[in-house]
């Protein structure tokens, strides 16, 4: 699935002054109050968790911060913003939190590289936690940031007491994406094949395992990328395997959201997972059809947090 912003009116401004005129905004300073920061803040109305935001952008001077805004908050007005210029460096990932500030995640290039005057394009990708940035086709930037994003807007940020253009804006939304943790063969295979993916295609979510996308061979660092780059982790913790426990420990490390499942069989849930919401499942065709209607239940619930529809 994927959702485009059509060139109309789309930003609502938040900080600074702005002038907008469809898919084209400039930022003319910041507020006028006394003491504020020098920075602006635009959003716009799609809700986006991963996929690729675009758009051409304009500094005047090396003195100015041209970048996108992902998982901004309302509730809390937290949010990440990627792009060119901040902290002495020429492209960043840096992370805002009201109280806090603002903090570099990733940085890389002195701001005397930055160039000034010519437009140049700037596409954000953002897959679950890995986010990347790319200047006029070529990748500056990618790193995986701390927790998943907290909020479901996007929009434009920049910083200064220079004019800065932003053009061109877009946003490409993919469908989340679940990463399924379980034990290869039966009857894992079958719960996968007849339960978890028929679940998430209806929901439009993208499930996969890791012997589906890394091939040949599944090693530890490809199943790590797997999680990051998820949305949501689906784990059977049927068995106690190791290596299940191993990737679920994790997932919770990089604060996925994350859905347990486990046969009834299993006499006693382990003392570091007894905390969590475990989806209980019989190897019965009636305990298949109230499997799916649990984990839809979580997946909607998840899908409306997400900002996904």
């Amino acid at each position: 699935m994927e959702k485009t912003v059509k060139p109309e009116s789309i930003f609502v401004q938040i900080d600074g002054r702005w002038n907008i005129e469809g898919t084209r905004a400039v930022y003319l300073g910041p507020n006028e109050r006394p003491g504020s920061d020098p920075y602006g803040i635009c959003l716009v109305p799609t809700r986006f968790r991963s996929g690729v935001i675009s758009a051409t952008v304009s500094l005047k001077d090396r003195s100015v911060s041209a970048r996108l805004v992902v998982g901004y908050n309302a509730a809390t007005g937290a949010y990440y913003s990627v792009g060119i210029g901040g902290y002495d460096y020429a492209y960043l990932i840096d992370e805002y939190y009201p109280g806090r500030g603002w903090r570099p995640i990733q940085a890389t290039g002195a701001s005397s590289e930055i160039r000034t005057e010519k437009p140049q394009a700037i596409d954000v990708a953002v897959a679950g936690q890995r986010v990347s940035l790319s200047v006029d086709g070529v990748r500056v930037l990618e790193k995986s940031v701390p927790s998943p994003l907290q909020g479901d807007q996007v929009g434009l940020f920049a910083w200064g007491q220079q004019e800065v253009v932003f053009g061109d804006f877009t946003v490409q939304g993919d469908n989340p994406r679940i990463f399924v943790v379980m034990k290869f063969g039966e009857p894992y295979d079958s719960l996968y094949r007849d339960v978890i993916r028929p679940v998430s295609d209806k929901l439009d979510f993208e499930a996969y395992r890791a012997d589906e996308v890394y091939r040949p061979g599944v090693i530890l660092e490809d199943i790590k990328q797997g999680i990051i780059k998820s949305d949501v982790v689906v784990a059977d913790i049927t068995g106690s395997n190791p290596n299940v426990f191993y990737e679920l420990g994790f997932a919770d490390a990089m604060k996925k959201p994350t859905i347990l499942l486990a046969n009834r069989s299993m006499e006693k849930l382990p003392f570091d997972i007894s905390g969590y919401r475990v989806v209980f499942y019989d190897d019965t065709i009636r305990g298949a059809a109230e499997i799916m209607s649990t984990l839809e239940k979580h997946l909607e619930s998840i899908r409306r947090w997400s900002g996904a529809d």
